[in-house]
This record gives structure tokens, sequence and C-alpha cells, in this order.
């Protein structure tokens, strides 16, 4: 086997391995996106209430659009956010929680998240 042969070799391993570790990796962050995703849907409150109930009573008959986002990958850490449009011609409403995978826990991301959290915790 000639130089260059191996040299290729080398370099065609090389490829396939960092195509593997990429491939794997979106694997793993799509995962963490969709778990996020379902445990802020159905964190409940002791009396039982959701987070969609709570924006389904705060914005009524108003589509709620959620997306996560992966902010740490070693540390399984993503952001979830629930956007309400209350009024076309207004901004619309963000409600954003950094989800700890590994926790498992909820915290607020930004002041609307926070006051949901804090209406889930009344009674």
């Amino acid at each position: 086997m000639g130089k260059n042969t191996r040299l290729v070799i080398m370099v065609v391993t090389a490829l396939l391995a960092a195509a593997t570790v990429l491939w794997m990796q979106g694997k793993y962050e799509a995962s963490d996106k969709r778990n996020a995703l379902a445990m802020v849907q159905s964190y409940r409150s002791l009396d039982g209430r959701t987070i969609p109930d709570l924006l389904s009573k705060r914005h009524p008959s108003r589509p709620v659009q959620w997306s996560a986002a992966v902010e740490s990958s070693c540390f399984q850490h993503v952001r979830v956010a629930a956007v309400v449009s209350a009024d076309p011609a207004a901004d619309p409403v963000v409600y954003q929680f950094s989800v700890d995978i590994n926790g498992p826990s909820i915290h607020p991301a930004n002041d609307a998240g926070q006051a949901l959290l804090n209406e889930m915790s009344k009674k």
C-alpha cells in the first residue's frame, strides 16, 4: 500500500468519524429539546394546573407557538419558549423557561415566565 493510499484512508476515516460524532450530537440535542418541551407542557402545580392551562386562561382562544433551543449540551440545559400573539397589532408575549434535563427542574428565563410560575404556586 502506497503512502498516498494510506493518507487517503486516514482522511476518509477521520471525516467519517467526525460525521458520526456530529450526527450523534444532533440526535442527542433533538431528544433533549423534545424532553424539555414535554417537561414544560406537563409540569403541574400542587392543585393540578399546567402551564398550557394557565396560558389558555390568560390568552383565551389564542394559539401558542412552542419552541426549544439547547443552551448547553454538556449540562443538558434547554430554553423553552411559549409565544402567544394576543393582538396582531401588538408584540407577542413570550414566556421563557430554562429546563435542566438532569435535575429535572424548570426555572423562569424571563419576567413573563416568572409571573406564570408564580401564578402556578398560588392556590
